[in-house]
């Protein structure tokens, strides 16, 4: 048989001994129900006394009975945390109480739950965590509770021991008390990492809720999880925080999920990384996935090398592989596409929607809500790049390049982008004019002109194509003259020396005439009558007349005059007499003097005239920065722009720099506010000291008094013109 110290090294390295050995030593012992052989007991039963009243006198019997029922008097004992209070009555009368700390008896798994006394059967029960109990028998003897030095509890009566409760009582495990560490007081975790304690068992967190309050290690796959993580896994290295985190988990190894749901349905994906409540929940095998956000990729099933970041980021992909998306909402509605970049907040937020297919690939889509459409009809399609804030895109459409930005969404079918292309077709279209900067000039290693047909569609011809030349018989049919043309010299006045042509069917003449003084070209009817001409001569200048205008450029000066009458005309005239002043006349009742349909304002310099639309526009109001033609104290231009917004941050605080991004000094602000949430409108940064709005160089805040967590995007409408110098 093997002895108890030989059982006990069995414990110590770690083994288990087999039963045969265990029952043997077990058996060695009498069970206290069992009655000892007096063979067995090595004591002379001759020499005992009967302890029982039938062989003395009666007075005797009543002493006895006195001091059982008197002197050795039990009360209610009282247990509190570990501490175990028997209150009793000494043989001297007087009531008396002793306590014992029990927490040398508590183990890893069990502890004491409660100790009760029984008066009728003068006995205490103290009842286990684990629903086990063992009894206390004080019929016979006061009891005085004593915790040893090996941690047993000892009670006894008037000096001699009657009963030792080992370790063994409470665990029913066979473990020596002297190899525990002395303690007293309420235990909680650090002393029981501080005692060098570890658990192969999970810690339970509200049991009443099964395991979702669990953390736990697994020592075969090193995962780790806070949670119900699947404790059956065979996948190495996860990790899982939140409840009905990889829940489902099997084979799908390096897999991490950080909330409430996260990767909630994955069995053998891998290498899949979800933070965010419902992030990827129903992915099942996919397989290199990134989803950061809430619902973000929530619907993924078997899909690939997806990153998905921002909230609801595409959240109704299914088996869409490599596809990027950053932004709140960004490729939402996409269910199966694959090679898609979606940057921005709702970037591609519609695209696939409104088909069953869903199957959209190529597309990269960078700006708030870029690629997107108010017509019902939606958008999808393949290999799309659009670029811009609310950029247009609709219907079926493939191979197509958009840049544009737009403040608010509109109907794809009613813009045309400043710029669009297509990739197929290899065009590129814009709706801009057209300036190019630092273009070289052309030398002789330039063969090539540009030319636009009728479309405005670029082509070339050569150079080649224009070098022909004029023989002395004219020129050639679709050979136009390119270079000069000289007529001959001569004395004799050049009357016959004219170059015209006569339109007979509309009655024209158009000629150009050489004459002695100068050259005259007219244009009129065949027969005079109506004539429009222009004169050059040496010595006379230039005069050009026709239908009662007339210019005028000769040593005198330079006008512009045109009568109808004598009495009725108006005209400019310039003397070149340097004292004179620049004459406007306009000879009519009510004269106006000078007038342009072209407004100059935008360009308007110190020194000049202005016009009443400029005036008029320092008054008016435009979303386009303007300069108002004012200078701050620092010399720094004045600017002018108005801010109109219909969708306000649900934080009321409005990020300006978009709009005023080099912004220095604010010189004065007018706003105007619509909020029908208070049945208010009103200008100023203030209303009915409720609300005020703070501008600053980057931002407009605004905030409703004594309302914390105010959604200000239930405001209508908010205006702010500023008058500002840049940096």
């Amino acid at each position: 048989m093997k002895t108890k110290q030989e059982l006990k090294k069995y414990f110590e390295n770690g083994d288990i001994p087999v039963q045969e050995e265990f029952w043997e030593w077990h058996d060695s012992y009498w069970h206290k129900d069992e009655k000892i052989p007096a063979a067995q007991l090595d004591y002379d039963l001759s020499q005992k006394a009967d302890a029982n009243a039938s062989n003395i006198n009666p007075q005797n019997a009543q002493l006895w009975k006195e001091k059982i029922e008197t002197q050795t008097a039990i009360q209610v004992p009282q247990l509190n945390g570990n501490i175990l209070t028997v209150f009793y009555t000494g043989e001297n009368g007087v009531q008396q109480s002793k306590s014992v700390d029990l927490s040398s008896l508590v183990t890893r798994d069990i502890s004491i739950e409660n100790a009760a006394y029984d008066a009728s059967q003068n006995m205490i029960t103290i009842t286990q965590n684990d629903g086990s109990a063992f009894h206390i028998n004080l019929s016979e003897f006061s009891i005085i509770p004593t915790t040893n030095a090996d941690g047993s509890v000892t009670l006894s009566q008037e000096g001699q021991e009657k009963i030792t409760v080992k370790k063994v009582a409470l665990t029913g495990s066979y473990n020596d008390l002297s190899d525990k560490p002395t303690f007293s007081g309420n235990d909680n975790l650090q002393n029981v990492i501080d005692r060098g304690n570890g658990t192969t068992k999970p810690i339970i967190f509200q049991p009443s809720q099964g395991r979702a309050g669990e953390i736990n290690f697994s020592p075969t796959t090193y995962s780790f999880w806070f949670g119900n993580l699947n404790t059956d896994h065979t996948g190495a290295y996860g990790l899982g925080i939140g409840y009905n985190t990889l829940s489902k988990l099997t084979t799908g190894a390096n897999n991490v999920a950080l909330g409430s749901y996260a990767l909630n349905e994955t069995t053998t994906g891998r290498w899949n990384t979800a933070t965010g409540v419902s992030s990827g929940a129903k992915l099942t095998t996919g397989n290199f996935n990134a989803f950061f956000g809430t619902q973000a990729g929530t619907e993924t099933t078997t899909g690939n090398g997806n990153t998905y970041i921002g909230d609801e980021a595409g959240n109704k992909n299914i088996a869409g592989t490599n596809n990027t998306a950053l932004g709140l909402g960004a490729a939402y509605s996409l269910t199966n596409g694959t090679q898609n970049t979606f940057l921005g907040a709702f970037a591609g937020n519609i695209h696939g929607k409104a088909t069953t297919s869903g199957a959209w690939g190529s597309n990269t889509f960078v700006g708030y809500n870029a690629a997107s459409t108010t017509h019902a009809m939606g958008v999808w399609g393949d290999n799309n790049v659009v670029i811009g804030c609310n950029a247009p895109l609709g219907g079926s459409t493939f191979n197509k390049l958009v840049i544009e930005s737009n403040p608010v969404a509109r109907r794809h079918d009613f813009v045309t982008p400043l710029i669009g292309g297509d990739f197929a077709a290899r065009t590129l279209d814009f709706d801009a004019v057209i300036s190019a900067k630092r273009t070289p000039l052309a030398d002789n290693t330039y063969t090539k002109v540009a030319v636009l047909n009728a479309g405005n569609v670029l082509g070339y011809k050569n150079l080649s194509d224009f070098q022909n030349y004029i023989p002395i018989t004219g020129t050639e049919v679709n050979n136009p003259v390119s270079g000069h043309i000289q007529f001959e010299n001569a004395e004799a006045p050049e009357i016959e020396s004219l170059l015209y042509k006569i339109n007979t069917q509309d009655g024209i003449k158009n000629q150009v005439g050489f004459f002695p003084s100068g050259v005259l070209i007219t244009s009129g009817s065949v027969d005079n009558s109506i004539q429009s001409n222009l004169d050059v001569s040496k010595d006379y200048g230039v005069l050009a007349r026709a239908y009662g205008a007339k210019l005028s450029l000769s040593n005198a000066g330079a006008s512009l005059t045109s009568f109808t009458d004598h009495s009725d005309g108006k005209g400019i005239m310039v003397s070149n007499y340097p004292d004179e002043p620049v004459m406007v006349e306009h000879q009519v009742s009510n004269a106006r003097g000078l007038s342009s349909k072209t407004y100059f304002g935008d360009n308007a310099q110190e020194n000049d005239y202005i016009q009443k639309q400029y005036a008029d526009k320092q008054h008016s109001y435009s979303t386009k920065e303007e300069l108002t033609g004012g200078k701050w104290i620092n010399g720094k231009p004045v600017y002018k722009k108005t801010l109109y917004l219909d969708q306000i941050p649900r934080t009321g605080e409005i990020d300006l720099r978009p709009e005023f991004p080099d912004l220095e000094t604010i010189i004065s602000n007018e706003m105007f506010t619509e909020w029908d949430d208070l049945k208010a409108a009103f200008a100023g940064n203030q209303w009915r000291t409720k609300v005020y709005i703070t501008i600053e160089r980057e931002r407009a805040i605004i905030e409703l008094l004594n309302t914390p967590d105010y959604d200000y995007s239930l405001i209508n409408s908010f205006t702010l013109t500023l008058e500002y110098t840049k940096k």
